[in-house]
């Protein structure tokens, strides 16, 4: 299967050796995105991958495209615009310490101000078979909005499947926003068949809560399947023990759930694991799996996400297959 992403590709900035902005004088550079770090992983995975987006028209652009390259993603489709690149400095927490995220300048990004008509969007679909989409397209600029549901609507007319991530941030959006923001998922949801979310996208964002108050968490899903025709919708959710943190990963069909057994994380760097898990579940789907395979092989590729600094998870399948088959083993030769 050939699966092509719509998305930002960001600098990360980050300090070594767990440091504080106040504390260093150097910072390690990356280029990420949620495309980038799906595409990156699943072309690790052995399969085609293609990336439709806009990076500066500088040196800056060209070393961006040239990451992505390394990472074995397709970059035809990447054009060159404008002078700027979204960017963020990631602080890494340690123990009681959060990883701390700081943001800037994505609005006025090179992929913040490029709409549809700066894509070649059908030639793009007639190279894959499956497109993602990320929700922080719809939030960004009314440019990145207005692409995402051409993209969309462009894809169910080519027959492509959409993959749709909600990543909704509540943090990041205020009451009129998230009312826009509502109206533009409820959108684009008709053009999905696979979404990743949670239950509180659903409270939260579509208030599905107060649409069906009395159904269970695996209820209001699949309501929320029926009213969008979504084939499969796929989650993950952290859990706390004591000092001990872990992860299940789920995955809900029109005919079936299930839900891995919850994973010990040793967490390095967390940034990126979702769309590690995501990949994973990709993956399954590409290849056939059942459900349960799927969901397990995605949730230790997840798992294995934490456990590596930077967002892009470049693991194998012969990796998370050895962590499924043979979890413990801490030395191979």
């Amino acid at each position: 299967m050939r699966i092509g992403a719509y998305g930002e590709v960001m600098m990360r900035l980050t300090p070594p050796e767990y440091r504080t902005l106040e504390q260093t004088h150097s910072l390690r550079m990356d280029f990420t995105g949620t495309g980038v770090n799906l595409l990156g992983n699943l072309a690790h995975f052995g399969l085609d991958t293609k990336l439709l987006t806009q990076v500066p028209d500088n040196r800056l652009g060209d070393t961006a495209k040239a990451n992505l390259q390394t990472y074995g993603i397709q970059t035809s489709f990447v054009g060159k615009r404008h002078n700027h690149i979204g960017s963020y400095f990631a602080e890494v927490g340690y123990g009681a310490r959060p990883t701390y995220v700081t943001y800037q300048n994505r609005h006025n990004s090179s992929f913040g101000v490029s709409g549809p008509d700066t894509y070649a969007l059908h030639d793009f679909l007639a190279q894959v078979d499956l497109v993602h989409i990320c929700g922080i397209s719809l939030s960004l600029t009314e440019a990145t909005w207005q692409t995402a549901l051409a993209l969309a609507q462009a894809a169910k007319a080519q027959q492509v499947a959409v993959c749709f991530d909600f990543n909704f941030r509540p943090s990041l959006n205020d009451a009129a926003d998230r009312a826009k923001l509502k109206e533009r998922y409820k959108t684009i949801l008709p053009y999905s068949d696979i979404v990743f979310g949670s239950t509180r996208d659903l409270a939260e964002l579509l208030d599905y809560r107060k649409v069906f108050p009395d159904e269970t968490d695996d209820q209001l899903i699949q309501s929320f399947m029926d009213v969008y025709d979504i084939k499969w919708f796929c989650g993950t959710k952290r859990l706390a023990v004591a000092d001990q943190q872990f992860i299940t990963g789920k995955i809900i069909t029109k005919e079936a759930a299930y839900e891995t057994d919850a994973q010990l994380l040793q967490v390095l760097d967390r940034i990126g694991a979702g769309d590690a898990y995501a990949a994973g579940i990709l993956y399954g789907y590409a290849n056939h799996w059942s459900i349960e395979k799927t969901a397990t092989f995605a949730i230790n590729n997840a798992v294995l996400a934490h456990t590596m600094l930077g967002d892009v998870c470049l693991t194998t399948v012969e990796q998370v297959e050895q962590v499924m088959h043979a979890p413990g083993t801490d030395l191979i030769r």
